[in-house]
Order: structure tokens, then C-alpha cells, then sequence
């Protein structure tokens, strides 16, 4: 269930069986809203194809893989390992398709990266080191290293990524959130741009408590909560399907457009859709300021510079001289979010609240070459089927081979027995069959031959090399032993070729995070304010004492996902850096400790400072006696001073 909360920021809350509105334009309101619904509807249905095949891909990577079904000369529809099970076979896997996502997967984490903030303007480069902190503030408390891995599990497998971010309350604080949206709950339009820039709908389906429902949606309004009530209290299975003539499973797999994957939930159609209004784009040629307006304002400017050319002839300006507002009407693209139920009930609905201007979603399909998606597992699926398919005929034919065929003389039945009998007494473990034989008569013989060898193992091993080479992830990148013999080189060289051959997949999810990040750092710039950037970043921390979060947000970021301070190779070489450094003497000690990535520098620090505490208090203590010291000698002069005259008197 989605927890973000747009109870802070929404602009319209209309219904539409609103009573203060006109019959003929609530009619008309909710005509339009039921189309945005049905054109949601066929998103999602047109979509179908897409989730299939990701269940099929899903089934194969976790062992389920001999589910696919096959059509039978008797007209029937079966799985195949229920066609396998009727002839005697036992469906056998040896599953290789997990064992290459685990090792992407663990790519993918052995190279620890983050995000990185660089200013626009060189001389606020210390906004973008603050920006750095918070964003890694962001990644520890939605816990984004875990979940980008699994993020890139699902992207692996579907070819298809999506997260939503949002500002709202969760797990007892207020704060930027990032949540994982299964591709079974989203649907949007068809698109061709591999960047995804001609998206123009998109939604998410919800089921959530009453509850739930009642305090995101009615904020405390009485009335609006009883609307709320009558909205969903009949959405029941009978109800359903009365209305729709359908009834479906509550799995992920089996979800409906409008009925909720449980009888105790409430189904929520979340849309967003791109629409066009008219509005003014506006030059202030006084103060030089761009803005745009709703067109209805038109007539506000139009006073405001008829304002300023009367003030500017009462002091004697003409009006061709005085600034004002120029205005140019265009057609402006805004995103535009309603909340339905499942009888076209608008619950809530209103344009875009985040600063970027777009909808909360990041998405990533792969490769939407002419609009299709391919993923990484789908490509090798017909190898690990074949594979499955060698070890189960080679496990059918050792055990073929085990017994043979018996020859037994129909004179020879023993009598209470059928050839049946016998043929099951025989294939039992430790069976026996007693007869009497009779003179003259051949005895029953047993013809076996030993059938193993027919090609199927070489065929196995070459399966199994085809599956390295379509997937790109060989042995060395798994890391599998090599032969004696091998060298170094040539196994770091294997190591290489398969990242290289996983490249694309590793550009395209960070470009999909670069997306999300960005998304992240806007929606910050929007809602923190100065005390939580002081509260996040702390003292020495880049907070500067003029930094607002206006001088925050009026600054350009540029956001990229680089390598973090974190990993091994990154701190092995910082480290040796900042070594030379202290060698050649350019820097001292604490420096060196401060900076560098040392895992007992913290302990090596505290006992530094405790020292040099207490260097400081006996030196002070020496200066004090120093000071003390002086004047005691020269005390004992002025006496022995005043006893010399007194003793040349006597």
C-alpha cells in the first residue's frame, strides 16, 4: 500500500456528486472522469502480454519450470510436468537461471556506489557538498542499497523497473520516501522512446484498509468520511460480480482492474495523466522576472500595467517608456493526479504538488526497441529448458537401462496371476515372483542393454556453454574454479569480457536511478526547510550560516551516480594519497586521521587529544612555577641587601 500523503499540498477535492455544482457540469465532470478511468482500464489490459511473460521469466529464475502448457492430440491442455508425470518420468531441473542473477547481483553490490551533487555555478559548490550529505542522509533512511538490489533482481527479470517517490508521513517521522512498485499494481501508455519522454499516463491500482482509506482521503471532514462509507459499502464479492460478471484469484498474478485482491480491502485506481490548460507566460520587464499564470489573470495584469502607466505620467514618463508586463497565451503540459474507486468515484484529484512539475513515478524498460521489452532472463530460458529436458531423458533412460525388458513365457504365468501382476512384482524393489516351471519350457529372461550412451551428455555440455555465452556471465565472473594451468591474466581477462557483456544492463539501471535520485533531491529542495538540513548535516557538515532553503532551491544541481567513499578500491586509494602526503610532510597526523578511512582512526584520535590536553596542562603548570619563581629570588636579594648594611654597622 502507497503511504504517500497529500493532505499537505492538495489544491481541489472534488466529487463528482458534489450538490454546489450545477447538474449539467457535475454530468459533465464525471463523463470525463469516467473516460480518464476506462482509458487507465485499457492501459492496463494493454500491458497483459507484458505481465504473462514476467510471471513465465519470475517461475523460471526461482525453480518453477516445467509449468509452461502444451496441447495434447486428445484436444487436452495440460503442464508439462503433469504430461511427464503420466508417462512415467519425474520432471527433473537443475536450475542455472538463479545462479546467473546471484551473480549479477553480486556485481552489482561489490561495486558500492552513490549519488553525487555538483553545483551549476562553481562558487556554490559547497550547497552541492550539503546536497551530497542529505541525498546520502535519503539512501541510508529508505534504505536504498537494499532495495536498488532488489530493484535490479526484478529489472534482471522483467526487463522493468519502478519506484515512486514522495513526500508524506511513514514509520512515525515526515520525510522523502521511496517505495518499490510491483509491475503486477502499474500500467501506463504505449511508448517508443527509449528514454521514456512521450509517457503521457500512468497509475498504480491500490488496495488498502478502510481505515487506511478514511484518513488519507477525508482529513478529518465528517461528511467527506460518510461519502467515503456509502462510496465502499458495497464492494463485496458479490457485489463485484454482479456488476462485472467476473470473479479472479487474489494472487499477484490473477489481480483485476477493479476488484481488489481481498474481500477486506478497498480497491483505489491511482492515475496521472498529462492534459493541457491555457496560461500566460509572463516577462516583468521591471524586474526582469519569468513566470506563468492561469490565463484567467489576465485581466489582473492588464490593471497592474494600466496601474503603472498612470502612476509614470503623473511623473511625466510616456507610456512607450514604461516597463510592464508582457504576457504570451500558450498551452501548458501539466500532470494531473485523480484517485478513483472501482464505480468511478473521484476521491481526490488535483494538478501535480512536487516542484519538478512531473509525476511521482520512476520507470525503466529494457531495451523498448520498437516498443518491446526483453529481459535478461527471458533471453536464456530455452537453454535451461533444454537442460532440464537432457537430465530428465538421461535420468529416464539409466533407469530404463537399470531393468531391461522381461521375456516371460505366456505357459509360464504362475496360476492367481495376471501378466500384470508379474510385471508389478517385478519392477518392485526386492520383488519376487514364485512359480512352478515346467519341463521342456523356456525360463523367463531378462534383455538389457545398456542405452546411456547416446550423445546426451555432450549435448548437456553444450547447453551449459550456451548458456554462458547468451547470458555473458562465464564461469570466471561466477567465481567457479579454473583448470590447472590456467593464467591469471587470461582468468582477469574472462572477468572483464563478462562485465563488458553486462555493461548495457548496468548503464541502463543507473540511468534509472540517476532519474530516481533527482526526483529525490527536487522533492528535498521542496519540503526541508533550514532546521532539518542543520538537524541531517550537523556541524561541519557544509551547513553554511547564510544557507536557507530558498538559496537551496534556486540552485542547479547536476546529480550522478559515482563510486562511494565506501568501497575498497575507493579507500584503498584515498588512503594511500593522503600516506604520500603525510610522508612528504604536507600534512600532520590528525589530519591524515581525520580525513582518510582508517577503521581505528576514532580510537588513535581520542588518545591524541588526551595527550595533547595534558602536554597543554603541564606546560601550564611549568609556566605558572616560572612566573613564581622570579620573584622568590628576588625577595631573598632585597633581604640579604637590607643585612649587609647592618652588619658593616656593627
Amino acid at each position: 500500500m502507497n503511504t504517500i500523503d497529500y493532505r499537505t499540498f492538495n489544491r481541489s477535492n472534488l466529487m463528482p456528486n458534489q450538490p454546489d455544482k450545477a447538474h449539467a457540469s457535475t454530468c459533465d465532470f464525471h463523463r470525463r472522469d469516467i473516460d480518464i478511468l476506462d482509458e487507465a482500464r485499457m492501459a492496463w489490459e494493454a500491458i497483459a502480454d507484458f505481465r504473462t511473460r514476467r510471471a513465465r521469466s519470475r517461475d523460471y529464475t526461482f525453480g518453477k519450470q516445467w509449468g509452461d502448457p502444451i496441447l495434447l492430440p486428445d484436444g487436452r491442455a495440460v503442464s508439462e510436468e503433469q504430461y511427464l508425470r503420466e508417462q512415467g518420468k519425474i520432471p527433473l531441473k537443475n536450475n542455472m537461471i538463479r545462479q546467473l542473477v546471484k551473480s549479477v547481483l553480486g556485481q552489482f553490490r561489490s561495486a558500492q556506489t552513490e549519488p553525487l551533487c555538483v553545483a551549476r555555478d562553481r562558487s556554490e559548490q559547497q550547497l552541492g557538498d550539503l546536497m551530497t550529505t542529505v541525498m546520502q542522509y535519503a539512501y541510508q533512511h529508505n534504505r536504498l542499497y537494499e532495495l536498488d538490489s532488489r530493484t535490479l533482481e526484478e529489472f534482471l527479470i522483467s526487463g522493468a523497473c519502478f519506484h515512486k517517490v514522495g513526500y508524506g508521513s511513514r514509520r512515525g517521522k515526515t520525510d522523502v520516501w521511496v517505495q518499490a512498485v510491483s509491475p503486477s499494481r502499474i500500467f501506463f501508455n504505449n511508448m517508443e522512446d527509449s528514454r521514456l519522454w512521450d509517457c503521457t499516463l500512468i497509475g498504480e491500482l491500490h488496495d488498502m484498509t478502510l481505515s487506511d482509506l478514511l484518513a488519507r482521503f477525508a482529513r478529518g471532514d465528517e461528511k467527506k468520511m460518510q461519502q467515503l462509507r456509502n462510496i465502499y459499502a458495497n464492494v463485496s464479492q458479490e457485489q463485484i460480480y454482479q456488476a462485472f460478471d467476473t470473479l479472479s484469484s487474489r494472487t499477484q498474478d490473477s489481480l483485476d482492474f477493479f476488484i481488489p485482491s481481498s474481500p477486506d480491502r478497498c480497491r483505489v485506481i491511482e492515475v496521472w495523466k498529462m492534459t493541457h490548460t491555457p496560461r500566460l507566460r509572463c516577462h516583468d520587464t521591471l524586474s526582469g522576472d519569468f513566470y506563468k499564470v492561469d490565463a484567467s489573470m489576465q485581466s489582473h495584469i492588464d490593471k497592474q500595467n494600466k496601474l503603472r502607466i498612470e502612476q509614470a505620467a503623473i511623473q511625466g514618463v510616456v507610456a512607450s517608456e514604461v516597463p510592464l508586463i508582457e504576457t504570451e497565451w500558450f498551452l501548458d503540459a501539466v500532470w494531473y493526479y485523480r484517485f478513483f474507486s472501482p464505480m468511478g468515484d473521484v476521491l481526490d484529484e488535483g494538478e501535480t504538488p512536487y516542484w519538478h512539475g512531473e509525476h511521482p513515478y520512476t520507470l525503466r524498460l529494457y531495451p523498448l526497441f520498437d516498443g518491446e521489452v526483453h529481459s535478461f532472463v527471458e533471453d536464456i530460458i530455452d537453454q535451461q529448458r533444454y537442460i532440464n529436458r537432457l537430465i530428465t531423458m538421461v535420468d529416464f533412460i539409466m533407469g530404463s537401462s537399470a531393468k531391461g525388458v522381461l521375456l516371460f513365457p505366456e505357459d509360464q504365468i504362475p496360476d492367481g496371476m495376471t501378466i500384470d501382476d508379474i510385471a508389478a512384482e517385478w519392477t518392485r524393489y526386492n520383488g519376487v515372483i514364485l512359480f512352478r516351471p515346467k519341463p521342456g519350457c523356456p525360463m523367463p529372461q531378462q534383455v538389457s542393454v545398456n542405452a546411456t550412451n547416446v550423445g546426451a551428455y555432450e549435448l548437456l555440455s553444450l547447453q551449459m556453454r550456451l548458456l554462458e555465452d547468451i547470458s555473458g556471465v562465464h564461469s570466471a565472473m561466477q567465481g567457479k574454479s579454473v583448470s590447472a594451468g590456467t593464467p591469471a591474466s587470461l582468468y582477469t581477462q574472462q572477468v572483464q569480457f563478462s562485465a563488458t557483456n553486462l555493461l548495457d544492463i548496468f548503464e541502463s539501471f543507473k540511468t534509472f536511478r540517476e532519474e530516481r535520485d533527482t526526483k529525490v533531491l527536487k522533492t528535498i529542495q521542496q519540503f526541508y526547510s533550514a532546521a532539518r538540513y542543520s538537524l541531517i548535516v550537523g556541524e561541519g557538515g557544509g551547513m553554511l550560516s547564510d544557507t536557507t532553503p530558498e538559496k537551496v532551491r534556486n540552485t542547479e544541481f547536476d546529480l550522478s551516480i559515482a563510486e562511494s567513499a565506501a568501497a575498497p578500491a575507493f579507500r584503498q586509494a584515498s588512503n594511500d594519497f593522503l600516506l604520500a602526503l603525510f610522508r612528504s610532510g604536507h600534512i600532520s597526523l590528525s589530519t591524515l586521521l581525520e580525513t582518510g578511512a582508517f577503521p581505528f582512526a576514532d580510537k588513535l584520535l581520542q588518545h591524541l587529544n588526551t595527550e595533547q590536553q595534558q602536554q597543554l596542562q603541564q606546560m601550564a603548570t611549568l609556566m605558572a612555577a616560572s612566573n613564581s619563581q622570579p620573584h622568590s629570588v628576588d625577595s631573598s636579594h632585597e633581604l640579604d641587601a637590607q643585612q649587609q648594611p647592618s652588619q658593616a654597622g656593627q
